[in-house]
């Protein structure tokens, strides 16, 4: 069974929420979440992210070589605002902007509990 692009997307989403507010209980508790932790869950977004643009070229019918996947993984980093603002126009660097959210949301929420106190 393959997963779409949409489905990866929102499993990217509420991965990135539960990290997020996991992440900001700690906080609040006076803890932190250890650096493997941190290793782990970017690497977990990082694969899922690169799904996805691979996923979301495919449904879009973009050429893509054969060892498209491997070139996003070395070269994502440079590819991923090419790929939004070339797909997307405008919107692209409001997607690349809530990729960047999602992936900071554990930082955003931290400080949201921080000014609470």
């Amino acid at each position: 069974m393959s997963l779409g692009s949409r489905t990866v997307l929102l499993i990217l989403i509420a991965l990135s929420i539960v990290v997020g507010v996991y992440e900001a209980a700690l906080f609040g508790f006076g803890r932190a979440a250890g650096p493997s932790f941190q290793v782990v869950w970017s690497l977990i977004f990082l694969c899922l992210l690169i799904y996805w643009l691979e996923l979301d070229a495919k449904e879009r019918h973009i050429s893509r070589p054969y060892e498209f996947g491997f070139l996003l993984l070395l070269f994502w980093l440079p590819y991923l605002p090419y790929y939004l603002v070339r797909t997307r126009r405008i919107r692209g660097i409001f997607w690349l902007l809530g990729f960047v959210l999602l992936f900071f949301l554990g930082y955003f929420l931290q400080w949201l509990v921080y000014v609470a106190r």
